[in-house]
């Protein structure tokens, strides 16, 4: 792979004295970082990202190098060398280059916090590096896939981890087939080959009594020129039922009752509009199997409900004795009544376990009853053992919830299944796909094993040690001038509602996970009072979400400045397409200690081929980093502003194009996120009436050189 030598050094918002400026004062390396972001989402199944579900993970490459890039002090053409390949690779011999570096400039191992953890790519790779690490998060499941991932890693042999981690895999999954086996009756005589069933929902017209199909997707098949789709057929007594249909030229499919791009449901007979839509006031209809096929694609045909699925009854008589057998209950915990981020509350799905049907609520109370009697197993020969190991298992019942509920879509185009909970939202689904997930499949259980045993095997006992708490960034657990360095991702303004989404896991992993972290699973769902989202939900009728959220992150930058050491760097990744979401960054920036010296943009997510199609971006963030400074900031006019905006423009947003491999939209960005530094060095602007007015004035000026540039004007949601 071709790697572009020449290095432009970002643009310099604020000098920085010398004895101060480490490697990342230098430039980041715009294109290897975004080779990096590329190999690595290619290369699903061998970084920890591929067992535990958390979302708007950034690559563990790019973060390697951001880390090492943050703490070295060694702004040499060889440190920029190894920042290069820590980017790129993570052999050992790089890596202990890397650390041996640090360990020069340091007396001690330097103290590094993420003080938004998340997933926890930043503090695995700076544990990775030798650091004295620390990462806190305000989720309660944030907070156990790090002491997975790190903690507990720390404290057993790796090696036998990874053996017992298969092993006990295999077993729990080959039992669970067995247990399972009356609740497909169809797995022995298709031989295997049937793994899915697509439903949807039948309503009684409240104006006609025709029982009509509210199905939105009739498509099964668009793949490689094949047409197989739903066709509407109407039994006795006014019944529509949906039959599965290769289409041939000039044949249609099933037209759904719904107005396109609302949610305004008509009755198929009457056309009467059908008011408060509840899925639960109708039934669930089964109208599909898929089967693999030993040619290429899946196999459609019409679906016998009543031969494919055991009776109800029989179904909650054992659903019953499990639950009193394991000694807990079903979720009561009830969905955020939320439209356009919540949607399947609208509809009837109330509560943590409504988003499940019947039967994949007891294959999912069967995993769980495994998971559980592994873990009392393994404890006999060591608590510490039996917690990573079924900590990092656990993660089979992610694939559960994501990928086998009334959530997931079957995707035509692909003939797959599609994740339902990928973010930002809750998209409501009126047909879904249900798996038999311990077949050969789409999403099956069997190849996430192989992915969390690759996960476990990139884990490592390295020098570097690991502190995690549950703790939020608002006030930090943390004493004065702590840390060398604080490198953080944090939330995006309004992008993603982390406890939202994460709470439809951690709902169903509280049976297992309470047992290993009692104090973190006591809820019945995550705590979500101080997570720092914009929210229109989460203030007080009057006030603004968006003043909310600028109090909350100056709270946050106040705290990081006061842990921070004086010679610190304080490196946020962050992005958004808004201006309130800029704004409340550099207001949070001005009202604290801290300068910002540069701004380094990264695309480290990209699809297609790495060179041929490099301008197709599909995640770009930008890395801002600052200095403590006891100097009082100074006023500035907009004329300025629009002076550096040219500028930036001019050369940096081109070098990003031309050299880099950019597209416009994105070299905007990394402009506009430059202005954000100048205006938060800045006491204030004069000559214009807001920051938000001066950003959109440089948005103007970026837009006519980059049309492909635009940044919204738009409250939180």
């Amino acid at each position: 792979m071709e790697i572009i030598e020449k290095n432009y050094r970002s643009p310099i918002i604020q000098e920085v004295l010398v004895e101060k400026e480490r490697l990342i004062d230098t430039g980041m390396l715009h294109f290897e970082t975004s080779m990096a972001g590329h190999n690595e989402r290619y290369h699903r199944g061998e970084t920890s990202h591929t067992i535990h579900v958390w979302w708007a993970r950034r690559p563990h490459s790019a973060m390697r190098s951001l880390v090492f890039s943050s703490l070295c002090k060694d702004k040499s053409e060889a440190a920029s060398e190894i920042m290069a390949k820590l980017a790129m690779t993570c052999d050992d011999k790089t890596v202990e280059l890397a650390r041996n570096i640090i360990k020069k400039e340091y007396t001690e191992p330097p103290k590094l916090l993420d003080m938004f953890g998340g997933g926890g790519t930043i503090p695995f790779e700076a544990k990775r590096l030798g650091l004295d690490t620390y990462s806190i998060d305000s989720n309660q499941l944030s907070v156990f896939i790090q002491k997975c991932n790190m903690l507990y890693a720390d404290s057993i042999n790796l090696s036998e981890a990874v053996k017992l981690v298969e092993n006990t895999g295999k077993k729990i999954l080959t039992n669970l087939k067995r247990r399972t086996d009356w609740l497909y009756p169809l797995r022995e005589s298709s031989s295997e080959e049937l793994f899915g069933y697509i439903w949807t929902y039948r309503l009684t017209c409240p104006h006609c009594g025709e029982k009509f199909i509210i199905s939105k997707r009739p498509w099964l098949s668009k793949k490689k020129e094949r047409r197989v789709a739903f066709v509407s057929k109407i039994e006795h007594k006014g019944v529509e039922t949906l039959e599965v249909k290769d289409l041939q030229d000039g044949q249609t499919c099933f037209l759904p009752p719904w107005e396109r791009h609302t949610g305004v449901l008509h009755c198929s007979r009457c056309g009467e509009i059908i008011n408060h839509v509840n899925v639960f006031d109708g039934e669930d209809v089964m109208t599909a199997y898929v089967k693999n096929r030993s040619r290429a694609g899946k196999e459609f045909c019409n679906a016998d409900q009543k031969s494919a699925i055991p009776d109800g009854t029989q179904i909650s008589e054992e659903e019953n004795r499990l639950l009193k057998q394991l000694n807990i209950s079903l979720p009561q915990s009830e969905l955020p009544v939320w439209s356009g981020v919540v949607n399947p509350a609208l509809y009837g799905i109330k509560t943590h376990k409504d988003f499940l049907n019947r039967r994949q609520r007891l294959f999912l109370l069967y995993l769980i009853d495994e998971l559980v009697n592994s873990f009392s197993e393994i404890s006999k020969e060591g608590f510490d053992m039996a917690k990573f190991v079924i900590g990092a298992l656990s993660s089979l019942i992610d694939q559960v919830v994501d990928w086998n509920c009334r959530l997931s879509m079957w995707i035509p185009q692909n003939e797959q299944v599609g994740r339902g909970f990928c973010g930002p939202g809750i998209a409501m689904l009126f047909d879904y796909a249900e798996t038999d997930q311990v077949l050969g499949g789409p999403a099956n259980l069997w190849d996430k094993l192989k992915r969390i045993v690759k996960g476990v095997k990139s884990f490592e006992n390295c020098e570097g040690t690991i502190t995690v708490k549950h703790a939020h960034a608002q006030q930090l657990p943390f004493k004065d001038d702590f840390f060398d360095a604080i490198v953080t991702d944090p939330p995006y303004y309004d992008n993603i509602y982390y406890s939202i989404l994460a709470d439809f896991f951690y709902a169903w992993k509280k049976p297992i996970l309470e047992k290993m972290e009692p104090e973190l699973f006591s809820g019945e769902i995550t705590d979500y009072n101080y997570e720092l989202v914009a929210s229109s939900r989460r203030v007080a009728a009057g006030q603004s979400a968006h003043e909310e959220y600028c109090k909350q992150l100056c709270l946050a930058f106040k705290e990081a400045a006061r842990t921070l050491k004086e010679d610190g760097v304080f490196t946020f990744v962050y992005s958004h397409s808004s201006v309130n979401g800029w704004e409340a960054v550099l207001r949070a920036y001005r009202q604290s200690e801290f300068f910002v010296s540069s701004v380094q943009p990264l695309s480290i997510e990209r699809r297609g081929r790495p060179r041929a199609v490099l301008s197709q971006a599909v995640n770009t963030c930008m890395t801002i980093v600052a200095r403590k400074s006891k100097d009082k900031k100074k006023s500035i006019t907009i004329e300025d502003v629009l002076k550096k905006t040219r500028k930036y423009s001019n050369e940096f947003g081109k070098f990003l194009i031309e050299n880099s491999g950019w597209q416009q939209a994105d070299a905007g960005l990394a402009v506009i996120a430059c202005i954000v530094g100048v205006l938060a060095n800045a006491s204030c602007v004069r000559g214009i009436d807001s920051d938000a007015a001066a950003l959109l004035q440089a948005a103007k000026i970026i837009k006519s050189d980059y049309p492909e540039f635009t940044i919204k004007v738009r409250d939180s949601i």
